[in-house]
């Protein structure tokens, strides 16, 4: 398939599918959370991290929500790293894009 280009000032190319697209958001469901302060402490860390836009993480359904930067990529062991290094356990990864 035949991928389209934008040129910015003659320096930077970009796929307009990608900018198009939306930005990408990262799910993963989270085990070992037992309180508000649980999810606070991921949330911080991964609100932290290059390239993430926001990162929202939700006691009740034991899951981070990721939206990353526009035009950026998750880097998902990174983002599972993230969440280990808080002391819990990345289980289930879902990756999909933010329509407007």
């Amino acid at each position: 398939m035949k991928q389209t280009l934008l040129t910015l000032a003659g320096m930077f190319l970009f796929p307009l599918s990608l900018m198009a697209a939306g930005e990408q958001v990262v799910d993963i469901d989270i085990e070992g959370m037992s309180c508000k302060f649980c999810a606070f402490s991921v949330q911080k860390n991964l609100s932290n991290l290059p390239g993430v836009d926001k990162a929202e993480v939700s006691i009740d359904d034991k899951r981070a929500h990721i939206v990353m930067a526009p035009g950026k990529q998750a880097d998902v062991e990174t983002l599972k790293k993230k969440i280990t290094d808080s002391g819990f356990t990345p289980v289930k990864v879902t990756i999909s894009k933010l329509e407007e």
